[in-house]
C-alpha cells in the first residue's frame, strides 16, 4: 500500500526541461520509493533494522544493486546521479533515515528532528537542487532551509495520518512545553494548548522558508518561477491551517482552484514575502 505522504504535491516534479524530467522524476521516486521499504523480519526487533539498512547504504555508496528497493526504482536514480554528477552520498543518507520511518517515531527534541531531516529532506533538496545547477556552496544553506520548510509544511498537512501510524515528526520537549499530550494529538482535541503547539510548528515552517528565500534571485526565470510557486504555495498553505484554527483532523487540507491561480499570478508578479 502506497505510504499517505506519496500523495502530498511533489515540489518541482513536473517543472523540469525535457532533458532532465526523467532524472528528476527518478530522484523523486527513489524518496519516495523509500517510504515503502519493509526490511526482511528479525523477529520484530527493530533495532536489528539498523544493521540491514547500513548494509543498504553501504550498497549505494558503492553503486551495488539493493535488497531493499526496487531494481528501476535505483538503478534510474543511479543512473541519474551518474549523468548529472549528483552525489550518491546524498542517495545514501536518504536510506540512513529510512530506517526511523518504521513504525513508532518520536523525537526527543528540536536536534534529533532535525538529525533526520537533514538526512531525509535535506538530502533530497540538494539533489534537485543540484540537478538544476543549484550547488554552489554560498547556496546550500538555502538550499537546506527549503528542503526543511517544505517538510515541516508537509507533516502539519499530514499530523493526522501520521499519528495514526503512531508517527510523530515534532519534538516531545514541544508537547511537554504546551502540556499537550500524544493521545490529545492522535483524539484531535483541540484546545488552546494544542493550538499553541501547532502554531510553533507552523512559526518553525515559515522560519524556514523564509531563511530559504534568497535562493529565488539566483535562479533563472522558468526555475525561479518554479520556487516561487511552491514557495507561496506552502506560505498559502501554513495560512490555510491557520484559517481553519489549527483544526487539521476535521477535513481533508486543500486549497481551492482560485487560491491555487492567485498562488501562480504571485509567483509571475509578485515578490516572494510572506505573510506576517
Amino acid at each position: 500500500m502506497p505510504h499517505h505522504w506519496s500523495e502530498l504535491p511533489r515540489p518541482f516534479y513536473d517543472d523540469w526541461s525535457h532533458r532532465l524530467r526523467s532524472a528528476g522524476h527518478a530522484l523523486w521516486e527513489w524518496h519516495l520509493g523509500l517510504l515503502d521499504v519493509q526490511p526482511p523480519s528479525q523477529n520484530g526487533a527493530k533495532t536489528a533494522y539498523g544493521e540491514i539498512f547500513e548494509a543498504e547504504r553501504q550498497r549505494v555508496l558503492d553503486g551495488k544493486p539493493l535488497q531493499l528497493v526496487r531494481e528501476p526504482v535505483w538503478q534510474a536514480a543511479y543512473e541519474a546521479c551518474d549523468a548529472h554528477n549528483l552525489s550518491v552520498e546524498l542517495l545514501a543518507d536518504q536510506v540512513r533515515a529510512a530506517k526511523l520511518l518504521l513504525g513508532t517515531i518520536r523525537f526527543d527534541d528540536s536536534q534529533d528532528l532535525n538529525a533526520f531531516i537533514r538526512h531525509w529532506a535535506v538530502a533530497h533538496a540538494r539533489l534537485l537542487a543540484g540537478l538544476a545547477g543549484v550547488d554552489q556552496s554560498w547556496q546550500l544553506r538555502s538550499i537546506d532551509e527549503l528542503g526543511r520548510g517544505f517538510f515541516f509544511v508537509g507533516r502539519l498537512m499530514t499530523l493526522a495520518q501520521d499519528l495514526e501510524h503512531d508517527q510523530l515528526f515534532m519534538p516531545m520537549t514541544d508537547l511537554e512545553q504546551r502540556d499537550v499530550t500524544v493521545a490529545q494529538l492522535k483524539a484531535g482535541d483541540v484546545d488552546e494548548s494544542l493550538r499553541r503547539l501547532l502554531w510553533k510548528q507552523s512559526i518553525r515552517a515559515r522560519d524556514a522558508l523564509g531563511q530559504g528565500q534568497s535562493l529565488i534571485r539566483d535562479l533563472s526565470l522558468r526555475r525561479r518561477f518554479a520556487l516561487k510557486r511552491w514557495w507561496h504555495g506552502a506560505l498559502e498553505m501554513l495560512h490555510e491551517i491557520e484559517r481553519r484554527d489549527y483544526d487539521v483532523w476535521s477535513e481533508p487540507l486543500d486549497l481551492s482552484l482560485l487560491r491555487r491561480m492567485q498562488i501562480n499570478l504571485q509567483a509571475v508578479f509578485g515578490k516572494a514575502a510572506g505573510r506576517s
